[in-house]
């Protein structure tokens, strides 16, 4: 499924140090990518990660990676990296981006992220305030036809 074009999109050139010896981006070139992307849609909502910490004593830290490769990314790559969530809940967010390079996809990762307090480090939800801000790049679910054919077997 491709996420739909939105102002959360993150333009993005392929540099150097983003390649192995071959000029092919290396995989976990991906993951800090996605970083940016998730930034810049935290920016959106109306928060930066270091007011998150200090003004609700939160700190979102990964849970867990999914990495989808699809398609080779090269040096000088324009890419669009375009994030949404597809859960936001008190206890966990699921942020999904998908990296095109024009019409191709090249990657899609899933990045699990859980709440701590930034002061003990320990497990806490999710501020309210932050769910709220989050709520517009919640993906809304797929009609029943488009859940039918994503269930079939390939």
């Amino acid at each position: 499924m491709t996420l739909p074009n939105h102002d959360a999109a993150l333009s993005y050139t392929v540099c150097y140090a983003d390649t192995d010896a071959g000029g092919v981006i290396y995989h976990a070139r991906y993951i800090e990518m996605v970083e940016r992307a998730r930034n810049r849609v935290m920016n959106l909502a109306g928060f930066t990660f270091a007011a998150l910490a200090r003004e609700h004593d939160t700190m979102l830290i990964v849970h867990k990676v999914n990495a989808v490769h699809h398609a080779p990314g090269f040096l000088e790559d324009h890419l669009q990296l375009t994030t949404r969530l597809a859960t936001c809940k008190a206890a966990r967010t699921v942020w999904l981006t998908e990296v095109m390079r024009g019409d191709t996809l090249l990657a899609t990762v899933s990045i699990e992220m859980v709440a701590i307090h930034a002061s003990t480090r320990n497990l806490r939800l999710h501020p309210q305030a932050l769910l709220d801000g989050l709520a517009a790049f919640v993906l809304q679910p797929a009609g029943k036809a488009q859940q039918q054919v994503e269930a079939l077997p390939l």
